[in-house]
């Protein structure tokens, strides 16, 4: 049975938290592919507001312009950056056509239904507003490691409903155009694989598991080339499934 996304974090967020603040260069690339697709917008309009759902501990916040208005929203209390908003992912607390842009990156694959919080983001949006989702994909590597490796070593279990082509079947053709839909390269960047294996120890919250074992499955998950030297720096390979929609406007000729 899929867990709830605020109950999954309220146990596991604060060490998500850590291991995100410890290294925080691991997952820079994911933040960057998050942001892509907004980059004309950004040029053209400097005060943009950018709505990050789930935000976590807000790290998007760093690979802004300081001229973006960011907010942030989060249902789960475990990753002591607050008080916790409450509800889920589709309880969004913005007002209507508040908002120019959507992230939400790594999120969605905890809610089995991802039609209310598609319908909570339209009103939210200004009109011709972005929405850009990035997660893992269904029946990918990483889908694979999630579920079988993190999922046995978490004390939780981890069952994803992941993003693909189904999803995209979920933006209604009379409320959102679909930009694009693809894989995108996010792969995580490591100094040694100390590090790597000390990140994903934290991120994942993984409990009893060695360095070795960690690689291990990196390896045979993820494809990692082996390395002699620990110390030596390491990229982890990570592709997500990338969903770029815009707000549709009502052609009010056609009524």
């Amino acid at each position: 049975m899929l867990a709830d996304y605020a109950e999954i974090f309220r146990h596991r967020g604060g060490s998500y938290h850590k291991a995100m603040l410890t290294v925080p260069h691991a997952r820079v690339l994911e933040f960057k592919r998050a942001l892509e697709p907004l980059i004309a917008d950004l040029a053209a309009r400097p005060a943009f507001r950018i709505a990050d759902v789930p935000s976590g501990g807000e790290y998007l916040r760093s690979f802004l312009p300081a001229t973006v208005e960011y907010h942030g929203f989060d249902p789960s209390s475990g990753f002591n950056t607050g008080p916790a908003e409450g509800g889920d992912l589709a309880d969004l607390p913005f007002s209507d056509l508040s908002i120019d842009a959507f992230i939400s990156l790594a999120g969605l694959h905890h809610c089995l239904d991802k039609r209310p919080f598609l319908n909570a983001c339209h009103p939210a949006l200004v009109p011709h507003g972005l929405l850009s989702v990035l997660d893992v994909r269904s029946g990918s590597p990483e889908a694979r490691f999630l579920d079988e490796f993190v999922g046995e070593y978490n004390g939780m279990g981890h069952e994803g409903d992941y993003l693909g082509p189904g999803f995209v079947l979920q933006f209604e053709p009379s409320r959102w155009d679909v930009l694009s839909a693809g894989m995108v390269d996010c792969h995580w960047q490591f100094t040694s694989k100390t590090e790597l294996c000390e990140f994903c120890r934290g991120l994942f919250r993984l409990q009893g598991v060695s360095d070795s074992l960690i690689l291990e499955a990196v390896r045979s998950y993820l494809g990692v080339k082996p390395s002699i030297d620990s110390q030596e720096s390491v990229q982890m390979p990570w592709r997500l499934y990338r969903v770029v929609a815009r707000k549709c406007i009502p052609n009010l000729q056609e009524h």
